[in-house]
Parts: structure tokens; sequence; C-alpha cells
């Protein structure tokens, strides 16, 4: 008798394939498998726009998530780290997605109407990213930020 071994090669490239496409599927992060709810703190850097200086800020996000959407409140305060305190102090996450690693948060701060968009990526219990914020219509600063869940 002769082995099959066309047959024999085409099954075990296919069991292959298929442990292959189950791992892979099994790694990669759904909507719903990271969790942002909770407090995050950390800091936003301005590397630029009308800040030509890099002026450091505290802010915290306080999350509510409901699958791949965002909520909650914004705060940006003088904290150990900063080394500018804040004219829009308060305000709250208008919208916000995150989807696999990568997420976006866009913010309105009050009193002055500041609009902020925060993006970037979730590692474990830490975020980072890049930031833009307009005052008025206009380019207010630009920089980097992060943030750690607490």
């Amino acid at each position: 008798m002769r082995p099959r071994t066309k047959t024999t090669f085409v099954g075990l490239a296919i069991v292959a394939a298929a442990c292959w496409f189950a791992t892979a599927l099994a790694q990669s992060p759904a909507n719903s498998e990271l969790n942002l709810a909770g407090t995050w703190k950390g800091t936003r850097t301005s590397t630029g726009g009308a800040e030509r200086d890099f002026r450091v800020r505290s802010v915290e996000f306080d999350i509510s998530q409901s699958g791949g959407t965002l909520s909650g409140s914004y705060r940006c305060y003088a904290g150990k780290k900063a080394t500018a305190d804040c004219n829009n102090p308060v305000g709250r996450i208008t919208d916000g997605t995150i989807n696999g690693d990568q997420v976006k948060i866009d913010v309105q701060a009050m009193p002055n109407s500041l609009t902020c968009s925060f993006t970037g990526s979730v590692d474990d219990a830490r975020m980072n990213g890049k930031f833009t914020c307009y005052a008025g219509g206009s380019l207010s600063s630009v920089g980097v930020w992060n943030a750690a869940k607490r």
C-alpha cells in the first residue's frame, strides 16, 4: 500500500491554518475585552500650537464604558508633575471609542469651551498618545499625553 502524501499534506496544512486562525483570534483584543472603565490619571505635555513651550498639566479621565463607546468626565489640574495651571479645569467626554488597542477621547472643557482630542493606544493599565486642543476654533496646543488606571 502506498502512502497518500499529497492528501496528508493538504490535511495537515488545513489543520495548521485552523490552529493559527484560532490563536490569532484569541490574541486580538475585542472592544469588550478591554475594560477602560474607571479613573485614569496622567499628564499632557504641550509641544506646539499657541503654547510653544513645554507645559505639563496633570489630567484625569473618569471613564464609563459600554462596548466600544466611552463617556465620562475630564479634569485638568496642577498636580505634582504639572508645570502649568489649567484655564479650563473641568469637562466631559463628548465622544470616546476603543477599537482593539486604539483609543480616542474627545473632551469639551469649561469654562472656555476648550475642545481636545486625545488619541493613542492602550497597553494593560496604561494609555498614551497625542492630543490636539482648540480654543474658539483656533489651534491652542498639541502634544503628547499618558495616563495610568488607578
